[in-house]
């Protein structure tokens, strides 16, 4: 009987690590985009603070959208269309124009990394 409860707690345990890290790993992915698009975009602190809910809202977005196993490539690919378009949009309310170009320089980098990889 001590086994078996033992084995649960520890099963417990390591769900609980598994959980933890997995949360962990999201905010450090938001951090690491948030550093480089303050240090490439040069942004000031009230943007850095605008900036930082729009970046975990749209993490978000992606990450239901690629455990969305019910949606076709073209759905998604729709879908993910609109997830950019909602952050391009949000971000640019806080940008300056010459950020805003910066910013679509640096996705369209992205994609043409993506494409060629």
């Amino acid at each position: 009987m001590k086994s078996i409860n033992a084995i649960k707690q520890l099963v417990i345990l390591a769900m609980a690590v598994f959980c933890f890290s997995s949360f962990a790993m999201g905010q450090m992915m938001e951090a690491i985009q948030m550093k480089e698009l303050t240090e490439k975009l040069q942004l000031n602190e009230k943007q850095q603070q605008a900036l930082t809910p729009i970046v975990a809202q749209r993490d978000k977005s992606l990450k239901a959208l690629k455990a969305d196993t019910s949606a076709g490539k073209l759905q998604k690919l729709r879908k993910l269309e609109a997830i950019q378009a909602n952050f391009k949009a949000s971000a640019s309310k806080v940008l300056t124009p010459e950020q805003s170009k910066k910013l679509e320089a640096l996705q369209a980098e992205r994609r043409q990394k993506l494409m060629g990889s």
